[in-house]
C-alpha cells in the first residue's frame, strides 16, 4: 500500500538551538499531540528550538529500530520509555518516539552525517509531554498541548500535520 516515505535530513543543529524530534505513523492521535506540542515550542521559542518530523506507516518502525540500535546514548537506554510501564527506552515500540537533538557538526562529503550531536530521548509523547509542561511552566499555549492523558482518538485527523515532512529546520536555510 503505497511506498515508504523517505526520511527527512537531519543537518547539524544550529549552535544554540535544540531541535525536538518526532517521528511515528501518519495516523496517530498520540503522534498528532506530539507534532502539534512540538510545532508550538518552536513557534513560541523559534531561537531556542526547532522541529524534526518523520511521519510514515510504513517506514516508522524500521527507522526506529536502527535508532534504538545505533543512537540510542547508552546510558539513556535503561530510562523509561513511556509513564506507567517497564518498557524502557531501549524497548521502545509504540508511535510516536521523541527526542531532543543539540550541537554537531557536518561531516565534509558525507550527507546527513553528523558527529558531536547530543541526543536526550525521551520515548513517548508522555514523556515529551512531562518534560516540556516542566520546562515551559508559564506559556500557556504550550502548557495546553502538555497534559500526559492520552487525547482523543477523535484527534487524528484534526490539525495533525501529517503531510510536511521534514519540521522548522527547513525553513532556516
Amino acid at each position: 500500500m503505497g511506498n515508504k516515505i523517505p526520511i527527512p535530513k537531519c543537518p547539524p543543529v544550529p549552535a544554540g538551538k535544540t531541535r525536538i524530534c518526532v517521528t511515528g505513523y501518519s495516523i496517530s492521535h498520540n503522534v498528532g499531540q506530539a507534532q502539534k506540542l512540538a510545532a508550538a515550542i518552536a513557534e513560541v521559542h523559534p531561537d531556542k528550538y526547532e522541529t524534526w518530523f518523520y511521519f510514515s506507516n510504513r517506514g516508522f518502525k524500521p527507522f526506529l529500530a536502527e535508532f534504538l540500535q545505533e543512537r540510542l546514548p547508552d546510558d539513556q537506554k535503561g530510562l523509561p520509555s513511556v509513564i506507567g510501564s517497564d518498557k524502557t527506552l531501549a524497548e521502545h515500540t509504540s508511535a510516536p518516539f521523541c527526542w531532543l537533538e543539540r550541537g554537531g557538526t557536518a561531516v565534509a562529503g558525507e550527507d546527513d552525517k553528523v558527529e558531536g550531536k547530543t541526543y536526550e530521548v525521551k520515548g513517548g509523547r508522555d514523556m515529551l509531554c512531562q518534560w516540556a509542561g516542566k520546562e515551559f511552566p508559564e506559556d500557556e499555549s504550550i502548557q495546553a498541548l502538555s497534559s500526559v492523558k492520552t487525547p482523543p482518538i477523535k484527534n487524528i485527523f484534526q490539525g495533525f500535520d501529517n503531510k510536511t515532512p521534514g519540521g522548522t529546520w527547513m525553513e532556516q536555510k
